[in-house]
């Protein structure tokens, strides 16, 4: 490789670490994907080690340096990550446990506490959002009960997997708007940790990060980061934004006029608002924007790859040819699966119907059911999850175009259900498995003052592929729509009955 300034943008997932080095014009150089474990030791907990993230970003910058990257080359650190998690951190910044994750579902009672003593609107009005299990406040009233020992230790918590990561870098304990609109504990208004309602709860905000925009330098890779990673201490390390923001941005949602669709293990739809929007439903999530007068309008889908991936390791096999074998085979399976249906709420749900204890259903399976049509009916009741979702994110107006981004745009099989499921042409841009780092890469250009405006994202974007609704298909999943849509409801009162 010749010499040239890359930026490293690093994107701390939920299966893995995603990094890739770009040049300046937004040109990926050299990239990689580091895996990690997630546990489960009870129903409905979900855990990880941020060990195990530090690890595979050390991991991450030793494979770059094999592929010929020079430290001296990388001008600038960008970062995002999966949000709403809760990890405690003592005096040392050392952890003092596992990860709570985002898709974690022990605090239930603890939020219906905090909704009772505080009321569902008073918290909806300050932060824009409902509270729930998921949510960071809930899971800290959780530790406080349930691990006191643990919660008296804590000196910072810590609810973006990237700012550990910065942290790791650098030293120094931040967090972003986008990512602090998911705790529960930040007014969406000012951007600012809400210290009325903190301390109403008996929290403080002492254990919280200050809040900066997602272009401030947190600071510089310390003598010992640099030692582990092979960087060279001094390198500017940016705050960067929660996953959602930075996959907008990469994905060029930069306009109220488009919408994007992640497809990861979880996913969601988003799109850009630049009012707050008051009159969305209140499944949605209402996050804080790129700029300070802009939101992020989020429905988020807990079961996306994560429910493929289960299908495929149940009927089909864990083999990396899997994921190939598949797209030759699933299209000769008829559309609609001969009335075959799949709810995929394999964690509990979060949209369109917010629900922990949701589980995932296959309807109507006869003795002439196949595992391919199992597993195709997977796909495409995740494609009619985000139907619904879609016409929620939509409005009125409705979008023609959906910008397709994440692990799951790689299936050319998975972008066509798409298309034919939401009658909507589906657009699969170069780069789009790395659409958070691309987006976290833009930022830290915007920090280093070598861009001046959000919007110029648009000329490193090139169309890859797209995907045109075809007629017959979308006539017959609008006939399946219906049957789909009543599964949750009809459902509903049963999976609150199961322990």
């Amino acid at each position: 490789m010749s010499a040239k300034d890359v930026i490293i943008a690093i994107d701390v997932g939920t299966s893995g670490t995603k990094m890739v080095a770009y040049d300046l014009e937004g040109v990926e150089i050299v990239s990689t994907e580091e895996k990690y474990p997630t546990f489960s030791p009870h129903p409905g907990w979900r855990e990880q080690s941020a060990e195990n993230w530090w690890g595979a970003v050390v991991r991450g910058f030793q494979f770059f340096w094999e592929q010929g990257l020079h430290p001296e080359e990388v001008i600038g650190i960008g970062l995002s990550g999966q949000m709403e998690n809760c990890l405690l951190l003592d005096h040392s910044g050392t952890p003092l446990g596992p990860v709570i994750l985002y898709s974690d579902s022990r605090a239930i009672k603890e939020a219906a506490e905090i909704n009772e003593q505080m009321g569902k609107e008073m918290i909806l009005n300050f932060s824009g959002n409902i509270l729930d299990s998921a949510t960071t406040a809930a899971k800290l009233q959780w530790m406080k009960k349930h691990q006191p020992e643990r919660f008296q230790a804590t000196r910072i918590v810590v609810s973006g997997a990237k700012d550990f990561v910065a942290f790791r870098f650098t030293g120094i304990h931040v967090t972003d708007p986008t990512n602090a609109s998911t705790t529960g504990l930040m007014n969406i208004h000012s951007r600012s940790w809400e210290r009325p309602f903190i301390e109403s709860i008996d929290l403080s905000t002492d254990i919280l990060p200050p809040i900066l925009s997602c272009t401030a330098e947190v600071g510089r890779v310390n003598e010992h980061a640099a030692h582990e990673t092979g960087l060279l201490s001094g390198c500017p390390v940016f705050c960067g934004m929660g996953d959602a923001g930075a996959a907008n941005l990469g994905a060029g949602v930069v306009t109220e006029e488009r919408a994007h669709c992640y497809l990861g293990t979880t996913g969601w739809i988003a799109t850009l608002k630049n009012t707050y929007p008051r009159d969305r439903s209140k499944i949605l999530f209402t996050l804080c924007g790129p700029e300070t007068h802009q939101y992020l309008l989020i429905a988020p889908l807990l079961n996306a790859g994560r429910a493929y991936d289960w299908a495929l390791q149940t009927f089909e096999g864990t083999e990396p040819e899997v994921y190939q074998r598949m797209e030759e085979m699933l299209p000769d399976i008829p559309c609609g699966c001969n009335g075959l249906l799949f709810l995929p709420s394999l964690a509990g749900e979060r949209s369109p119907h917010r629900d922990p204890k949701a589980t995932g259903v296959f309807f109507g399976i006869t003795e002439q059911t196949t595992r391919l049509e199992l597993i195709r009916a997977t796909l495409e009741g995740i494609s009619f999850g985000i139907r619904q979702v879609l016409k929620m994110v939509a409005g009125p107006n409705g979008f023609s175009e959906m910008i397709l981004i994440g692990g799951g745009s790689r299936s050319r099989l998975w972008a066509q259900i798409l298309a034919d499921i939401c009658n909507c042409t589906i657009s699969v841009p170069s780069g789009s498995v790395s659409s958070p780092c691309l987006g976290a890469a833009f930022i830290t250009l915007m920090g280093l003052k070598k861009e001046s405006n959000f919007l110029s994202i648009d000329r490193f974007l090139k169309n890859e592929r797209t995907f045109h609704p075809h007629p017959q298909s979308v006539s017959l999943y609008d006939t399946l729509f219906p049957l789909y849509t009543g599964l949750y409801p009809a459902l509903k009162s049963l999976f609150q009955k199961r322990e």
